[in-house]
């Protein structure tokens, strides 16, 4: 039997998958925090994210699984310079039968700001078959825990 999967979230409120600073080597010749280095941050944010599943990779509900990200939309609001602490929070925007729409927002520490914003779909995957497999009861209750509130979507 699989442990109960308990995720530190209160009232739905993102959870934080993630910390990190900028570095003067992550800006480009404008001075700001390049793509380049937003994306690896996003993706392991939401890595942390399906983390709550279980293992990202390996068995899981009696089945060789892993996740697929099928799509992103990226939306940068606001610069981020050298020395700015970054917050990267997670959540669930909804579940289909093999797949989660997520948010992850990249905030600057000192303001609060909303950074970056990452809207994705990522599927269960079957990494026999090589193809999407329906989500587990048990895995549609931890989306659960983590799904958003309906009115920041």
């Amino acid at each position: 039997m699989e442990p109960e999967i308990i995720v530190e979230s209160a009232g739905n409120a993102p959870v934080e998958t993630f910390r990190g600073v900028v570095f003067p080597w992550h800006c480009d010749a404008m001075g700001h925090m390049s793509v380049q280095h937003q994306v690896p941050l996003l993706d392991n944010a939401v890595y942390h994210l399906l983390g709550f599943f279980g293992p990202t990779a390996g068995q899981a509900d009696g089945r060789n699984a892993g996740w697929a990200d099928v799509s992103h939309e990226i939306r940068y609001l606001h610069e981020l310079i050298a020395g700015d602490l970054l917050i990267l929070s997670s959540g669930i925007l909804s579940i289909g039968r093999t797949s989660l729409r997520h948010r992850t927002i990249l905030s600057r520490r000192s303001d609060a700001a909303a950074c970056t914003i990452l809207e994705g779909v990522t599927v269960r995957f079957d990494l026999d078959a090589r193809k999407a497999t329906p989500l587990s009861d048990r895995e549609r209750a931890i989306a659960g825990q983590l799904m958003l509130p309906a009115e920041t979507h």
